[in-house]
């Protein structure tokens, strides 16, 4: 006999995924023989269905309800990203991130061929090649068009080469991008963690803010993961600033798969 966890509904995402899978099981002529009880709607009650039978075709259920979901982020992902390559810079920067950061070009972006790049990039910079860093900014860029560092970088080379509309373009992107996650929560706890992508993020934050870390660790509270960075504010204050970082870890768990 199959039996659901009875707090599924406080997980949004197998949830809905559960939901696709009520809908292929009465499509397919199984949810009929099915019966619910008012203490756990989730657990059959009279006539049962073949083990084998019902295990695949949850299995299948819970596989196309995921790939549903991970469309729906392909699909979002895309239409922002087109308008903000196309010059638009008005647009929703959370949803931009929330849905790029879950789809599987950002799982598998080359990371480790961005931190070299990233690296040449300073260099350039700080030999004053202007030119040089325009090129390898976009090239971060091409591997990844949420990394608000380059997007920083290529707007300082635009505007030392005479690119004044470029460099604001940039410069747009870099704080919509950055915005979006200040306006994501408070940080003054976990549950109230601001929301990034990738761990890169939390340091672009702590940077511009002229935050120096002392200590960090990772915390939980209920179903939200987040790091909890110690930092030594401009003032010289100590402080702590909580990051969720749900996405991260769920990009994690799939990069192992």
């Amino acid at each position: 006999m199959l039996i659901v966890p009875a707090n599924v509904e406080n997980n949004p995402f197998l949830g809905r995924s559960l939901v696709c899978g009520r809908r292929i099981l009465l499509r397919f002529g199984i949810w009929k023989e099915w019966s619910w009880s008012s203490e756990n709607k989730y657990l059959p009650q009279k006539k049962e269905v073949p083990m084998k039978r019902l295990a695949l075709t949850f299995i299948v259920a819970l596989f196309m309800a995921t790939a549903s979901y991970a469309d729906e982020y392909e699909k979002t992902c895309s239409e922002i990203l087109n308008k903000v390559k196309g010059g638009s810079t008005a647009v929703d920067y959370a949803a931009l991130r929330e849905n790029c950061g879950r789809t599987s070009w950002y799982v598998q972006r080359k990371q480790t061929k961005i931190d070299k790049i990233r690296r040449d990039m300073y260099a350039a910079a700080n030999a004053g090649k202007h030119a040089e860093v325009k090129k390898l900014a976009q090239s971060i860029l091409d591997l990844n068009y949420l990394n608000m560092t380059a997007h920083r970088m290529l707007s300082w080379s635009l505007d030392a080469l005479g690119d004044s509309v470029g460099s604001k373009r940039h410069l747009d992107i870099e704080l919509g991008l950055l915005r979006s996650i200040g306006q994501s929560g408070s940080g003054k706890n976990c549950r109230e963690g601001k929301i990034v992508i990738d761990v890169e993020e939390e340091y672009f934050v702590m940077q511009i803010m002229g935050w120096k870390l002392k200590r960090q660790q990772t915390v939980s509270d209920g179903d939200i993961t987040c790091d909890l960075m110690e930092v030594i504010d401009s003032d010289g204050n100590e402080r702590k600033e909580y990051f969720n970082v749900n996405i991260v870890f769920e990009n994690y768990r799939r990069s192992y798969k």
